[in-house]
């Protein structure tokens, strides 16, 4: 396990500046997400290598065992938004649709279900595509996604910077994810 000290800096400003508890909740959600990858693993017999902590999220890096199937990784990469939507729907049941709790699990879900190349969804689109495409030609796929995803996505965030004079959150998590695709793929 590695904490970076940015993510502990970022953690104790959103702790002490947040009045309404939303970082809270979305450290649980973050906690239930990852806990949906960890039993996914631990169903296809996988094994984590390291959880990393970083300012932009956390990471769960899986050991390299061979003899994964690609069924098996988007079974992993899927589970994550699949702990956070049931915890969606157990909220809704019990009446807290209008929790700080149901919004974080319903924020981190749709999020990382977005294709983009160092999402979940990204992730499981890579493990859908390998069967028929090959390895490398999926990788350029998912990579071509994610930029025709996040192009519009940086407008629409920074026009809604510009009519809302405040909230920048969107787009900075909007240049984060295209910094993360220009580097060289994750898959190749």
């Amino acid at each position: 396990m590695s904490v970076s000290f940015l993510f502990t800096a970022v953690l104790a400003f959103l702790l002490f500046y947040d009045g309404r508890g939303a970082s809270l909740s979305g450290l649980g959600a973050a906690a239930c997400h990852e806990a949906g990858h960890l039993a996914a693993m631990g169903w296809v017999k996988s094994r984590p290598k390291e959880l990393r902590f970083t300012p932009f999220g956390v990471e769960l890096v899986r050991a390299g065992e061979e003899g994964g199937s690609y069924r098996q990784d988007m079974a992993v990469s899927l589970s994550g938004p699949a702990a956070n939507l049931l915890l969606c729907a157990l909220c809704a049941l019990l009446g807290w649709r209008d929790s700080l709790f149901f919004q974080g699990n319903l924020l981190l879900a749709a999020m990382n279900l977005l294709p983009v190349e160092s999402l979940d969804g990204g992730q499981a689109l890579y493990s859908a595509l390998c069967p028929r495409l090959g390895p490398k030609r999926a990788g350029w796929t998912v990579q071509a996604v994610s930029f025709l995803l996040l192009l519009p996505l940086a407008c629409l965030s920074f026009l809604l910077l510009l009519r809302s004079h405040y909230n920048i959150s969107l787009l900075l998590v909007t240049l984060y994810l295209i910094c993360l695709l220009t580097k060289r793929g994750r898959f190749f």
